[in-house]
C-alpha cells in the first residue's frame, strides 16, 4: 500500500466505525456482511474499497431516514451486488498483498521466537531441558510457516465470505470456530517442527536474545502491516 493512502484510509475506516452507529440492527447487520466481503477480497485495492463502502454506508443511512432498509439500496441479492461491485474495483499490487502476507509471518516468526526465549528462561526452573534451535529445523520452520501463513489467511478468509448475508448467521460464533480451527491447525504445524530429527547446528544463544528478536520481529510485523 502506497503511504501517501495509509492515512486516508485509516481516517476513512475510523469514519466508517463511527457513521455505522447510526444504523437499525438489521441495515448494521447486512452492511456488516457487505463490508466484510469486499474487504477480505485481497485482490482488490483497499483505498478505492474503502471509499465505496464509505459511499454505501452514505447512502443507507440517508435511506434509513426515508424508512427505507439496507435490502432496498443492495436488492434482492446482496451476494450479487457485492460481486458486480467487486468485478468494477481496481484490483490491488501484487507486492502490496505479498507484504499483508509477510507481516503475518513476521509476527508469527515473532511470536516462536518470544515462546523459544520465554521456555529457554522457564522451564529449567521445573528441571526441564529448554528447547534447543537447530539451523536445519529453523530452515524447514520457516518454510512451512510461509507456507502455512499463506494458506492459513486464504481460508480464514475464505471461511468468513462463505456464511456472509445468510440469514440467522451468528457472525461471533462463525469467528470463534474459524479461530479455534486456525489453532488447532497452528499447534499441529508446531508438533511437526518438534517431531522433526535434529539436523544442522545449534543455535545456543541466551533466552534474552529470542526475546529480543521476537520484540524486534513483533514491531516490524507491525510496521509492515501499518506501511
Amino acid at each position: 500500500m502506497f503511504r501517501n493512502n495509509r492515512k486516508e484510509i485509516k481516517a476513512l475506516i475510523e469514519e466508517n466505525n463511527r457513521l455505522r452507529q447510526q444504523l437499525t440492527p438489521d441495515n448494521l447487520k447486512l452492511y456488516e456482511d457487505m463490508m466484510l466481503y469486499i474487504r477480505t477480497d485481497l485482490r482488490l485495492a483497499e483505498y478505492e474499497s474503502e471509499q465505496i463502502l464509505m459511499e454505501m454506508l452514505h447512502h443507507i443511512v440517508d435511506s434509513q431516514k426515508d424508512g427505507k432498509t439496507a435490502k432496498d439500496v443492495f436488492g434482492g441479492n446482496p451476494k450479487d451486488y457485492a460481486e458486480e461491485l467487486i468485478a468494477e474495483l481496481p484490483r490491488e499490487k501484487k507486492r502490496n498483498v505479498a507484504q499483508f502476507i509477510i507481516a503475518q509471518f513476521v509476527v508469527l516468526i515473532g511470536i516462536v521466537c518470544l515462546v523459544e526465549g520465554l521456555g529457554k528462561l522457564v522451564l529449567p526452573l521445573f528441571g526441564l531441558k529448554g528447547p534447543v534451535v537447530i539451523t536445519g529445523n529453523l530452515m524447514v520452520t520457516l518454510l512451512m510457516g510461509i507456507i502455512g501463513t499463506g494458506v492459513a489467511v486464504y481460508w480464514i478468509f475464505k471461511q468468513i465470505r462463505k456464511d456472509l448475508f445468510t440469514e440467522g448467521t451468528n457472525s461471533k460464533k462463525q469467528y470463534i470456530k474459524t479461530g479455534l480451527i486456525g489453532a488447532v491447525a497452528f499447534m499441529a504445524m508446531v508438533g511437526i517442527v518438534y517431531l522433526l530429527p535434529d539436523w544442522g547446528i545449534p543455535l545456543t544463544f541466551a533466552w534474552w536474545t529470542y526475546v529480543l528478536i521476537g520484540v524486534f520481529l513483533l514491531i516490524i510485523g507491525k510496521r509492515l502491516q501499518a506501511a
